[in-house]
């Protein structure tokens, strides 16, 4: 039973997160702690979490609840800002970690996190979704086994969702402050489709053409983004990602992919299944989610098993370095090549 430990409700994700491993009978909610923005939705989950007979322990910030010894690992949700000086903590308390997307601001950041965890002995993962759903998981399976042919480009949308501003209930404010987030809803979304795109092509992209900016909203930071990439084993992948749709559009969550090879294509309508309710308004009601419940099984059998995490500290850190070419190849305009 791996006793785990949520440090801050941040990132909206941990809402989730939290549920998940509740209902992993690998796994136990022992404890959540209040740094950062929503602090008061920390306190009232971790109340919510108590039981009879089990007790989420409430610590007002991360140092207690990295005291505690009977934590195993966390799951860290906090403002990525702050990523780099709670992940290297967890890893010198011996806590295996699971931290939120992106890894960090910048790569000797991440650079700092893996030498970290990696001295002492942690396990290290960034979550990323596509690859866990049961659609994308299909797809690989049909192109590996060569059913489409040779594949040769593929289309995503990867993620459009709502603004984080427009959730009700959380203080997610600190996504509009580039200082804090490393970027706006490109940096917040793209790290999902890139590292689908890893993983589904097998190979890594040597250019990378970016148009990204507050195109739809007007705010501080990007909303919206498109990257072209080119792979080394020859394919070309275009992405879309970004706070794409609108407050009134009944799709929260939105991901899209066509994958094109020489003897077929896969049209991946969308990763989630899901079903309409037509009433005042129209909100589409997802029926499978189970990316997030893979993930943390995924984690957690890393630890009692003692094998990597299928997405790595170094995987999420080559995601990064991808993300930060994009923008600077919408910043100036170029045609970015990766050398990774």
């Amino acid at each position: 039973m791996i006793r785990f430990g949520i440090i801050s409700y941040a990132h909206p994700h941990a809402i989730r997160y939290a549920e998940t491993i509740v209902n992993n009978p690998k796994a136990k909610l022992y404890a959540i702690s209040g740094d950062g923005a929503n602090s008061d939705v920390a306190k009232r989950e971790a109340q919510r979490f108590t039981v009879k007979g089990s007790i989420v322990r409430f610590y007002e910030n991360y140092e207690q609840l990295l005291k505690d010894k009977k934590v195993d690992a966390v799951y860290i949700a906090i403002e990525t800002y702050r990523h780099k000086e709670v992940a290297i903590r967890a890893a010198e308390e011996g806590k295996h970690i699971l931290l939120e997307k992106p890894i960090a601001l910048n790569l000797k950041d991440a650079e700092e996190i893996i030498k970290t965890a990696k001295k002492n002995d942690v396990k290290l993962m960034v979550p990323f979704n596509p690859r866990f759903t049961t659609p994308l998981m299909k797809a690989k399976e049909m192109i590996e086994r060569g059913e489409i042919g040779k594949l040769e480009y593929i289309n995503a949308i990867s993620e459009y969702v709502k603004p984080p501003i427009f959730l009700e209930g959380l203080d997610l404010s600190w996504f509009l402050d580039s200082k804090k987030s490393g970027g706006g809803g490109f940096m917040d979304t793209a790290p999902h489709g890139i590292d689908s795109l890893l993983w589904l092509v097998k190979s890594e992209p040597k250019k990378v053409y970016a148009d990204i900016g507050s195109k739809i909203y007007g705010f501080p930071v990007d909303d919206i983004g498109t990257a072209v990439l080119e792979f080394k084993n020859g394919v070309i992948a275009v992405l879309s990602a970004g706070w794409g749709n609108p407050k009134g559009y009944s799709y929260n969550l939105e991901l899209k992919y066509y994958l094109v090879g020489k003897e077929g294509f896969l049209d991946v309508r969308t990763v989630y299944p899901d079903f309409t309710v037509y009433q005042d308004r129209a909100e589409k009601i997802y029926w499978e989610r189970v990316d997030v419940e893979n993930i943390v099984k995924s984690f957690v059998n890393s630890i009692i098993y003692d094998k990597d995490p299928p997405i790595t500290g170094e995987d999420a850190k080559k995601n990064l370095a991808i993300i930060l070419a994009a923008y600077e190849s919408s910043k100036t305009g170029k045609v970015i090549k990766l050398s990774l």
